[in-house]
């Protein structure tokens, strides 16, 4: 995303997707944040078949535990069929937060009705905040509760079937793509 105001992390996933799918078909995409590293290299980068895996249960900034059970932040795998099922995520979050809760909020709606969320063992794959690290005082946001959140009412109009972008370069390196867009 160009320019260096207030960015939209689930909006720039929707971008990734989307492009991501023209080059490929993938069976997997895994979503990371980029200040989030794993401690160990036990994880599989893997999705599951039936359900949305949630990888970063474990986190350093929330002492290896979740802040909240409906937390789905960090790192997820899901199927492009359960993106597309949960409509890719919110395009109306600007700045740090409340995304997570609206993604956690749309897989129960569109894939898990009975509330299963796969998560990985804490044990064997903690992960690493950079962010945190370098300003603990970024987590604050985590705390928000997922009532503040209109999700139920807004999932099936917000999302991949209401994205709009305008890509402005698309660059393939050997290992990535870089994308920009306004």
């Amino acid at each position: 995303q160009v320019g260096n105001g207030s960015f939209n992390r689930a909006k720039l996933l929707n971008v990734g997707v989307r492009e991501a799918m023209k080059d490929e078909d993938w069976d997997c995409l895994v979503l990371h944040d980029v200040d989030v590293v794993p401690e160990n290299d036990y994880n599989l980068y893997i999705c599951d078949e039936y359900y949305p895996k949630h990888m970063a249960s474990a986190m350093d900034k929330f002492q290896y535990t979740l802040p909240y059970k409906s937390f789905f932040g960090g790192v997820s795998a899901l199927t492009p069929e359960h993106y597309m099922k949960m409509n890719g995520f919110p395009n109306t979050y600007w700045g740090d937060g409340g995304e997570n809760d609206d993604i956690a909020t749309r897989t129960k709606l569109a894939i898990v009705k009975c509330g299963i969320t796969l998560r990985k063992n804490q044990d064997i794959v903690p992960y690493c905040d950079l962010q945190y690290h370098y300003n603990p005082e970024c987590c604050w946001h985590w705390e928000w509760p997922t009532s503040r959140h209109n999700t139920r009412k807004t999932w099936k109009a917000d999302g991949m079937n209401s994205l709009e972008f305008r890509l402005l370069s698309r660059t393939k390196h050997p290992l990535y793509t870089k994308i920009t867009v306004d």
